[in-house]
């Protein structure tokens, strides 16, 4: 049966869903207990904001510039930058700055930047962020928040309450808390976290939580290694639009398992595609894969700590799921 084209946004999410399994606890790498999950120190407390609407699910906070707003950002931890829509840009009548070279899920680009005096979010600020111009309808939000503005923040994601946290790394300490709440230690590349221990049907894969985008994007390499191994799914054409507007396409389908330390999460949609971040954080050859806010959502909560190096996921209430939404890692061989 031949490929045939599909609408970006019909065809992937109707291959949206998942299913959780948690890991064997005799395996041997996960006998020594969990790494007890951080708390934040009372005498700091965080920066609760409720996640604002947006179209697509993706997470955004109230952000301020220079004391005006607030408005709707997305946090985007795939993106190396702070971006701002053009016409709020020319709304605040923000100086612009020098050209720089973006570079998007498409490739890269020039944009123009502006001088953003003081971005305030989560009850703090960061003063003096040189922030790219795009076009608002490409970004479908006033505008980004990057790395540059998290590289030592706490983010917590709750899908639960629907609630966001953000606070300084430094200002958590360890106490055992939830028993459902697993840590995975990730490394730093350029800002962004490449959590350790996890694979893709069996396989080793840099894995990369990405939630600027709906939807996970596995790099060719990775396609290709699945297709060798005859680990591959049935895959379809697709494409998506970057937040430049030039347009990404690639192969979509369902991972049969996509692996974080104790933690399977089972046929996750995945676009295939020569993205452009992989070749920038030297993963053009080697299997990949940008976990975005769709899969993540199976949690009841998903801390990123840029400070520390770890991501704590806390595992839904069983009784919440279906038992048919549950798999085993027993049949996962590496």
């Amino acid at each position: 049966m031949g490929r045939r084209p599909v609408s970006p946004r019909i065809s992937l999410r109707a291959l949206l869903g998942f299913a959780l399994a948690i890991g064997a606890p005799a395996l041997a790498a996960q006998d020594a207990p969990l790494p007890a999950p951080a708390i934040l120190d009372p005498d700091v407390p965080p920066a609760v904001v409720h996640t604002g609407p947006a179209l697509d699910d993706r997470v955004t906070i109230p952000i301020s510039i220079d004391g005006k707003g607030p408005w709707n950002f997305v946090i985007d931890t795939g993106s190396q930058r702070t971006v701002i829509a053009r016409d709020l840009a020319q709304k605040l009548a923000l100086s612009p700055r020098a050209n720089v070279t973006i570079i998007s899920m498409t490739g890269r680009s020039e944009a123009g930047t502006v001088a953003v005096p003081r971005l305030g979010f989560g009850g703090g600020t960061i003063d003096d962020i040189e922030a790219p111009v795009l076009e608002g309808v490409d970004l479908g939000a006033p505008g980004l928040l990057g790395l540059d503005s998290l590289h030592a923040k706490r983010v917590t994601l709750n899908f639960r309450t629907g609630r966001m946290e953000i606070a300084n790394s430094g200002a958590t300490r360890a106490r055992s808390t939830d028993p459902d709440t697993i840590v995975v230690e990730a490394r730093r590349k350029r800002g962004q976290l490449i959590l350790l221990d996890s694979d893709v049907n069996g396989m080793r894969v840099n894995i990369m939580l990405d939630t600027g985008t709906n939807f996970s994007i596995g790099n060719l390499a990775l396609r290709d290694r699945l297709l060798a191994k005859k680990r591959a799914p049935a895959m379809l054409e697709a494409t998506l639009t970057s937040v430049t507007g030039g347009l990404l396409t690639g192969q979509v389908g369902r991972i049969k398992s996509v692996r974080m330390g104790r933690v399977n999460l089972t046929e996750v949609p995945v676009l295939f595609a020569d993205a452009s971040p992989f070749a920038e954080l030297g993963m053009k050859d080697k299997p990949a894969l940008l976990l975005g806010i769709s899969a993540l959502k199976i949690f009841d909560r998903v801390a990123i700590d840029f400070g520390r190096g770890k991501v704590d996921f806390l595992l839904p209430d069983a009784s919440a799921l279906s038992k048919t939404r549950f798999a085993a890692n027993d049949g996962v061989k590496g």
